[in-house]
């Protein structure tokens, strides 16, 4: 009885710490859920803002057609390791929380490290 109680409490703790891993299309799907989404950036643009600079990365298709956008500012783009000409056309991985702004999905990079060039 123990170990089946073992078991289960694990399949468990599995499952809740587990990420979905979707597509940019299935984000509009997942909002305030933690997830992981690859996709090719289609398109990006540096604002520089008095308040700090942010750069969005439109995924799988160019603004205004995209289904999703990915935004990194604060400390993550003042470390200086994504730009524009880094990411432009690249796949990535992106981990984070799906939120709304303006209707569209978004995901703000929390940490360089949530973000991966895969090619």
């Amino acid at each position: 009885m123990k170990n089946l109680f073992f078991v289960l409490l694990v399949c468990i703790g599995f499952s809740a710490f587990s990420q979905e891993n979707i597509t940019s299309s299935q984000a509009k799907d997942f909002v305030g859920k933690e997830i992981s989404l690859t996709g090719k950036v289609a398109g990006a643009r540096l604002f520089q803002r008095p308040t700090g600079d942010m750069l969005l990365l439109n995924i799988d298709k160019p603004h205004p057609s995209n289904d999703v956008t990915v935004v990194i500012e604060g400390e993550v783009i003042s470390k200086g390791k994504f730009s524009e000409a880094v990411l432009m056309g690249k796949t990535i991985k992106v981990k984070g929380i799906v939120s709304i702004f303006k209707e569209k999905p978004q995901i703000k990079l929390e940490s360089e490290a949530n973000l991966t060039i895969i090619e």
